[in-house]
């Protein structure tokens, strides 16, 4: 295990201290020291890691604002990484468990416990439920590469279709944590953002195939369930080629505009916001959900004029429509 790195990241000196000194006990000698997120960030562009462990509370940058920095880059989206902790409530656990993190350390330190997690992480080992869906994605990518494409639909079919998907581990997850059952909660939805991980390449590779085969629907169903995934990872750029991928291929689709709309709002480019909202309203002058979205976006920039007038449009598209019923409410009372 000598080979291994270990990077520890803390603001706390004492608690880099004693994690490094289980880490001996263990066997691990190869360990670097970082005092903060961002210099954890540094160290993970310039070297190779093999594992990470962090401090959940950090002033600089937390251990959840390192581990979503890391799920988003695709050079260590599978890295192993823990956060330590004295005492993880089940928001924390779910946050965790939700962004990723491969385990939790709770201080002081099982040393047994932290050695077999860590073999186990650092060691690849993965879960039969992953390999076998990470095999089948291999078989589905093959067989589009040698261009036969309605058998790849079928493996990948196959693959989405199957019971044990993210959802099924993110309930999972939920339930243990609520049973306060943390390390088979984590063990759960850690199955769950790999999967999420593979589930993600194979809507891709499915609506590629489809276009081959000149079904420009199924495509577009499938790459948008693609970019639906890696915006719910805040895999934004990601998300953001699939979605110009499918203009591309000349669709007139309200979901494309309104999704890009959505994914420029988490950006911040309100301004790109507003015009991917506009053109989806000019496909679909009649969808509530668009004046709503644009009242949201109007509100994140403080102007609760013009955000009342879209939400009334909304309303107006659809009398029942209970959030923005609720938003109204909360603009006349001056709570937004």
């Amino acid at each position: 295990m000598q080979d291994k790195s270990i990077l520890v990241v803390s603001e706390n000196e004492r608690e880099r201290t004693d994690l490094t000194q289980t880490l001996e006990k263990i066997g691990y000698d190869n360990i670097l020291l970082a005092q903060g997120g961002g210099n954890a960030w540094a160290f993970l562009k310039s070297k190779k890691i093999d594992c990470v462990i962090s401090s959940y509370e950090m002033e600089d940058m937390s251990g959840i604002a390192l581990l979503k920095i890391l799920r988003r880059e695709e050079f260590v989206a599978d890295l192993p990484f823990f956060l330590t902790h004295d005492a993880f409530t089940k928001i924390k656990v779910i946050k965790a468990g939700q962004i990723g993190v491969t385990g939790l350390f709770v201080i002081p330190y099982n040393e047994e416990g932290m050695k077999d997690k860590l073999f186990r992480a650092i060691e690849k080992i993965k879960d039969p439920v992953v390999l076998q869906v990470e095999e089948n994605l291999e078989k589905g990518i093959d067989l589009i590469e040698k261009q036969e494409f309605t058998k790849a639909l079928a493996v990948f079919k196959s693959l989405v279709n199957q019971k044990e998907n993210p959802e099924y581990y993110f309930n999972i997850g939920y339930i243990k944590t609520s049973q306060g059952q943390h390390s088979e909660a984590i063990e759960a939805f850690s199955k769950a953002t790999q999967l999420d991980r593979l589930f993600v390449k194979a809507y891709e590779a499915m609506g590629r195939a489809y276009k081959a085969l000149g079904d420009a629907q199924k495509s577009e169903e499938c790459l948008q369930i693609a970019a639906e995934i890696y915006m719910d990872t805040d895999k934004l750029g990601s998300a953001e080629d699939i979605l110009n991928e499918i203009l591309e291929a000349g669709t007139n689709s309200l979901n494309v505009f309104n999704t890009l709309g959505v994914l420029h709002r988490k950006k911040g480019d309100v301004g790109q916001a507003l015009r991917q909202y506009k053109k989806a309203l000019k496909v679909h002058p009649d969808e509530p959900y668009i004046y709503y979205n644009i009242g949201r976006l109007y509100l994140d920039m403080k102007n609760t004029t013009k955000a009342k007038l879209y939400f009334q449009a909304a309303l107006e598209k659809d009398h029942g429509f209970e959030e923005a019923k609720q938003v109204i409410k909360a603009i006349d009372l001056g709570l937004v």
